[in-house]
């Protein structure tokens, strides 16, 4: 049925939804690469009044030169993307130091140090005699190896030439398919449980030996195995990545728009101007209607089914396309930041770094706030299944009531108010911190200031998302790109890539669309392609 006429400055070439890094570096590489199509007009519309996604960095009271990370935090050496992306836009880095030998590991109620473990004498754990002599190496490289010596049928495997795509379609491990079976599994088949438990509870994490097929689990958590690989942060907070794309966005005539959310979207005709996409939204309570050529969809699973499922690609008899969007688990996950008036722990020979152990906090990390303050603050950072034991704590309605160093209320507008922390949350978190350290609460050791963010919550459903069993990743991975072949919509962002948790997974995936469905060449900043200004 033919539409009423669309008027042309109504029409953009490209519309995307979603502000995170994945949409906001869409919109610059369209508007600054030269292409046969090159799209005049681009708008970006994100339904929250920020643009950065799951990077949010926040200055806490009293600590003006910190950058505490309650979203993403960090990268590697080995993410080609973001290493070749951050110089170019002359990003400072630092390290991000993670294990240091001085450093906690509270297991088993057993208080060692991080130096300690790998010294099977003094771990709690009953390792096998080969366990004891691999400690070192650490056990998912142990049990990678030892699992795929089956799966491919060789005595040694060098984990830094594995084909994992390769796998990822045809690999068998007795008889099933490597997509077929859960990592945590195949981990457990090929070490012993102590060594399993070990590698988890040293981990901080949960999520990621819980949801993974084997296909794709063991090569993201082997990805820095055998190389030089370090993490980095930048000085100026992760946040300021996708700032700093804002600004080239809208340098090159991008126009974004805050505070519009995507209600519904479809593929129609209108007449004189062909198929263009009609797009609804909510604008502050008013809706909208606007019409595209082309529409990106920078968005995570959850933020995908939030939309009206209505339409030539959401619709109702799309049954593939909701296969695809459904193949990835997103993960609960929440950080909090508790702020210190001393850095107690350095008195305990502690500076930087991350501590593990096995009760509900898992991990924490002493965050770098400056040299002009005694203040400290320190980041915990839950996932999975551990969040099970917070989640009534999370609920509950009193709210910790932030001060300043000097004991006054901040200002209510500060970034960091606008995320407050639930007050019995920030108290049992500071119980198992002191109890990690072996530490007698006092109160000079209170902690005065306190920030939260749950990424479970909606328009992100979870801070992560990972392929779980049953799915062929890398060819849902192509196929989501343009979701229905005759319909120019686009899905890109890290849910559906093969960095999944990091940036790198959110530039991976965008481009792979650019490339392959926008026709542009590939970024002047990765080697083998002609330099150009930023």
């Amino acid at each position: 049925m033919t539409q009423p006429s669309a008027s042309r400055k109504t029409v953009l070439d490209v519309a995307i939804v979603g502000g995170g890094v994945s949409g906001l570096y869409s919109g610059w590489r369209l508007l600054t690469t030269p292409s046969p199509d090159q799209p005049k007009t681009v708008s970006l519309f994100e339904c929250s009044d920020r643009v950065g996604g799951r990077l949010l960095s926040v200055t806490p009271p009293g600590m003006p030169e910190a950058r505490i990370e309650l979203g993403g935090m960090r990268f590697t050496t080995g993410q080609q993307l973001v290493m070749s992306l951050v110089p170019y836009l002359n990003l400072a880095t630092e390290p991000f130091p993670v294990g240091q030998n001085q450093n906690m590991a509270y297991l088993r109620g057993h208080r060692l140090r991080t130096a300690d473990l790998t010294d099977p004498d003094k771990i709690p754990y009953v390792l096998t005699q080969a366990e004891r002599e691999g400690i070192k190496d650490g056990f998912t490289a142990m049990a990678a190896e030892n699992f795929l010596q089956q799966v491919m049928g060789q005595p040694h495997v060098d984990l830094k030439s594995v084909p994992w795509e390769k796998l990822a379609r045809d690999g068998r491990y007795e008889g099933h398919y490597l997509r077929d079976l859960p990592m945590r599994y195949v981990f457990n088949r090929s070490v012993s449980h102590e060594a399993f438990q070990f590698a988890e509870d040293t981990s901080g994490y949960d999520s990621i030996f819980f949801t993974w097929n084997a296909a794709d689990g063991f090569p993201w958590n082997l990805a820095d195995y055998g190389a030089a690989i370090e993490y980095k942060r930048l000085q100026d907070g992760y946040e300021s990545l996708p700032l700093t794309l804002r600004g080239k966005f809208e340098e090159a005539g991008g126009e974004l728009h805050l505070k519009h959310r995507l209600i519904s979207f479809d593929h129609v005709e209108h007449e004189g101007e062909g198929n263009l996409i009609e797009m609804h939204f909510d604008r502050d309570g008013h809706r909208e209607t606007l019409y595209a050529r082309q529409l990106i969809l920078a968005m995570p699973r959850r933020s995908l089914e939030l939309l009206a499922q209505t339409g030539a690609v959401l619709g109702a008899d799309q049954h593939e396309v909701h296969r695809l969007i459904k193949s990835v688990t997103p993960i609960p996950l929440f950080k909090l930041a508790l702020c210190y008036r001393e850095r107690w722990w350095e008195k305990l020979g502690i500076t930087q770094g991350q501590s593990v152990t096995d009760l509900p906090i898992r991990q924490c990390y002493y965050w770098p706030v400056g040299d002009d303050t005694q203040a400290g603050a320190i980041l915990i950072y839950n996932d999975g299944l551990d969040l099970d034991y917070w989640c009534d704590l999370i609920a509950h309605p009193a709210k910790f009531q932030n001060k300043t160093l000097a004991g006054d209320v901040p200002w209510p507008e500060q970034e960091w108010m606008q995320h407050p922390a639930p007050e019995l949350m920030v108290q049992e978190a500071h119980r198992q911190l002191l109890a990690i350290h072996g530490l007698e609460d006092q109160p000079d050791l209170q902690p005065y200031a306190a920030a939260f963010r749950d990424w479970g919550e909606d328009p992100f459903g979870g801070g992560a998302n990972f392929w779980p069993q049953h799915v062929e990743s890398y060819n849902v991975a192509h196929r989501i790109l343009k979701p229905v072949h005759d319909v120019p919509v686009f899905i890109c962002g890290e849910a559906y890539s093969h960095g999944q948790g990091w940036v790198e997974g959110a530039l991976e995936t965008a481009e792979a669309m650019l490339q392959g469905h926008f026709g542009l060449r590939p970024p002047p900043y990765l080697a083998g392609s002609p330099s150009s200004k930023a």
